[in-house]
């Protein structure tokens, strides 16, 4: 179900669907909790969009079926990054609204114009990291989707999947992951 037609007190309420019994899926009581947390914090303005993408959840078989619950999740996410952003251009100042907009483009940009198999540090020891040119070829359709030449979601990016590769063979995750999150910020928020 989409953000743009549930009012997002009511999104909240939702359950995501259960994997199966023998599947693995979201630990249902980190899941639950999380989701009454911002239903008590939504009226009162108390959840940011950044909250709800930086969520972890412990897993347990049986529990949510991932992919429903980050569907879930992701529609949380940009209708409070939609909210946000009416919100700042409702002010009368904007410039926090475009001073962060600008930053996000810079720090987006500046990752993508780094050499392939250079943008991001490479792991350590027999540590797991994502294989670079799984990363590097996400990286370059973000580039032609910032240059108008292909058009990208935000769960494009979100729903990206890399392969494992250990050590040094491999990028870091969290730097990774941490560049991702912007760049889903800059795709929800900023538009």
């Amino acid at each position: 179900m989409s953000s743009d037609t549930v009012p997002l007190t009511e999104l909240v309420r939702e359950r995501p669907a259960r994997a199966g019994a023998l599947r693995r899926g979201y630990k249902v009581a980190d899941v639950d909790l999380f989701l009454a947390h911002l239903a008590t914090a939504l009226p009162a303005g108390r959840v940011a969009s950044a909250q709800v993408r930086a969520v972890g959840f412990g897993s347990q078989l049986g529990g949510y079926d991932v992919t429903d619950t980050d569907d879930l999740l992701a529609d949380v996410e940009d209708a409070l990054a939609r909210r946000e952003r009416s919100h700042a251009l409702a002010q009368a100042d904007q410039r926090a609204w475009t001073d962060r907009r600008a930053a996000l483009g810079q720090a987006v940009t500046g990752r993508l114009k780094e050499r392939r198999g250079e943008r991001f540090p490479r792991g350590r020891g027999v540590r797991r990291g994502y294989h670079p040119r799984d990363v590097d070829d996400l990286c370059a359709l973000l580039v032609r989707h910032f240059r108008g030449e292909l058009t990208l979601t935000a769960d494009d990016v979100r729903d990206a999947l890399f392969r494992p590769r250990r050590g040094g063979r491999g990028y870091r995750e969290a730097p990774v992951d941490a560049f991702l999150d912007r760049v889903v910020e800059l795709m929800v928020g900023y538009r």
